[in-house]
């Protein structure tokens, strides 16, 4: 069992929304304020922000849709159960739709009140809803920001990892077609990870005040959306060697080794790229990725002579058409692999010429 930050924090604001109503003399409205700061949680920043309007005003339409239908039908469980039909329909029409559960657990509360003055206590019920709205957004922007950079880039670098050891085992015909099939579905769900930690990056990066630190992050990111890209385009060549598995395996020996060699080369300048990446490469580093055009011309003509194998037309043209996706998916891989390390390089130089002109800066003023 792992307590993170998030889990952390979602303990925090649930406690001081069930501390404070009562400290201000609303005990009533503490349950409400605790389930309001478990919904307002969000994973970043500006997404928060964004809910606060959303949830404080989708509370109130709940809690003035219970006021509402108590007082003119009563709290009868079918009443109840019509009022809460009829707060999704407006919430669904005010595009509220990710409120509706706090909203629909306020009117609940809210028209089960047993209080003299109904009236005042539903008042003070809302009032603790946005009150535990508030205090979870409050907890949640200022202690413990999540760092989606570290998480991004851990999980790019595992997943890139096990994709280059998918393909090297895949020219090799090393692979078993059944957990290679698992792993590659594990792969790209993985990916969709990535694309949501990128995203959490890029909405973080609006919160920054600094101007300076903001281009920094937006070229740093920038650098990210094209590490995803690539790291994509290896589960695109490793899912294609997998679906094409059998006419790989009846490429001539001549062919096999050219691939081999090529994937070689641009699987160990993704590793370096990488490693780049992270300051532990020199920045003009991993020049070998291009082709050079003798051997450019061997490997399309190759590729293009295979696909027009007479074994390779029938059934539609399948087979030849296999013969041509692989090779396009090894064309696309290295593509991404030559933007990636122009980004790369740029950004390690822009970096290492920042930190120069700080240390001056520090200098100068010491």
């Amino acid at each position: 069992m792992k307590i993170g930050a998030r889990t952390f924090k979602t303990g925090l604001a649930v406690a001081l929304a069930l501390l404070i109503p009562p400290l201000l003399g609303m005990p009533e409205g503490s349950i409400l304020a605790g389930i309001s700061a478990v919904f307002a949680m969000q994973p970043s920043p500006k997404r928060q922000w964004v809910q606060v309007r959303n949830r404080i005003l989708g509370n109130t339409i709940g809690g003035i849709v219970a006021v509402i239908f108590t007082l003119s039908f009563g709290s009868h469980y079918l009443i109840v159960g019509f009022a809460s039909a009829i707060l999704i329909a407006i919430l669904h029409q005010l595009n509220f739709d990710n409120v509706i559960g706090n909203a629909v657990v306020t009117l609940i509360v809210i028209s089960f009140t047993t209080a003299d003055s109904f009236v005042l206590a539903a008042g003070i019920r809302i009032l603790a809803t946005i009150m535990g709205v508030i205090i979870g957004t409050i907890v949640n922007t200022f202690l413990y920001r999540p760092k989606y950079e570290d998480k991004l880039f851990h999980l790019m670098d595992y997943t890139s990892s096990e994709l280059m050891k998918w393909i090297r085992a895949s020219v090799r015909k090393n692979t078993q077609f059944t957990l290679l099939k698992k792993d590659l579905k594990f792969i790209q769900s993985e990916i969709k990870r990535m694309d949501n930690y990128l995203s959490m990056m890029k909405e973080d990066n609006i919160l920054t005040k600094s101007r300076i630190k903001q281009i920094r992050n937006l070229r740093r990111i920038a650098v990210y959306r094209q590490l995803v890209e690539t790291t994509r385009a290896a589960y695109n060549l490793a899912s294609t060697l997998h679906s094409a598995e059998n006419v790989f395996n009846h490429f001539s020996s001549d062919l096999r080794i050219l691939i081999r060699e090529r994937l070689e080369v641009l699987l160990s300048g993704h590793e370096q790229i990488l490693l780049k990446f992270n300051g532990r490469v020199d920045p003009e580093a991993v020049n070998f990725i291009a082709y050079k055009s003798s051997l450019r011309k061997e490997f399309m003509s190759t590729f293009f002579d295979e696909a027009k194998l007479d074994s390779y037309m029938h059934d539609d043209y399948g087979d030849s058409n296999a013969v041509i996706h692989i090779m396009s998916a090894i064309l696309e891989y290295e593509e991404n692999l030559i933007l990636l390390n122009r980004l790369v390089t740029s950004y390690r130089h822009y970096d290492w010429s920042q930190k120069e002109a700080i240390d001056n800066i520090q200098n100068i003023e010491q």
